[in-house]
């Protein structure tokens, strides 16, 4: 799990907005996020900086919360800090190398569940000083998934957040020891349903 991000302070809220209908009110989204650095040789180099990556357009000051896949917690919050981010922003104003940004765009995958949405995410509240997991094969620090910021996690497992999902998780490995990508399933507990499907991407730079 090397050499995916580095873990110093920075930020940007530069952004290229991209018109598009946001999310419907009341309707909960889900998605993936992941902490990243820009490219080594990159001036100004920039550090530990949180995407999230969704399947809808979000409202400039919508917050999430990430799951901490180890700990067993949801942890508020990301907050959106930018307007929606182009592959071109991410190459010229985040100076992100080429994997993380084929990595923000789920380009590893077989079969997308939806295209993504990238934007630059903000820590706040209890996310600003929590600890993650320093066990040897821990990596929720470097991504993971994103739930609405009022959502709950329930003593069986399952994520409540207006309906409740049983939340289920799978990872690939992808072509080396540390390359995967992590497929979060939330299933409706009651009724038929459609599953949400999460996918988020770590390539090896």
């Amino acid at each position: 799990m090397q050499n995916w991000i580095g873990r110093s302070a920075g930020g940007l809220a530069l952004a290229l907005c991209l018109a598009a209908p946001l999310a419907q009110a009341g309707e909960p989204v889900f998605g993936g996020w992941r902490n990243l650095d820009s490219r080594d040789g990159a001036e100004p180099a920039l550090r530990d900086i949180p995407f999230a990556v969704l399947p809808a357009a979000v409202a400039s000051d919508a917050r999430f919360s990430i799951y901490d896949r180890e700990s067993k917690r949801l942890v508020c919050c990301l907050q959106v800090a930018s307007a929606e981010l182009d592959d071109t922003a991410l190459r010229k104003v985040y100076q992100l190398p080429e994997q993380w940004v084929t990595d923000l765009r789920n380009g590893r995958s077989a079969a997308r569940p939806w295209p993504t949405r990238v934007y630059e995410m903000r820590r706040i509240g209890e996310l600003v000083d929590y600890v993650f997991s320093d066990a040897p094969e821990a990596y929720s620090d470097l991504g993971g998934l994103l739930l609405p910021a009022d959502a709950r996690l329930l003593p069986d497992g399952s994520v409540k957040t207006g309906a409740t999902y049983r939340l289920q998780f799978r990872s690939t490995p992808l072509g080396d020891d540390s390359s995967a990508l992590d497929r979060f399933t939330l299933q409706p507990a009651q009724g038929a349903g459609k599953p949400v499907v999460v996918e988020v991407s770590y390539g090896t730079y």
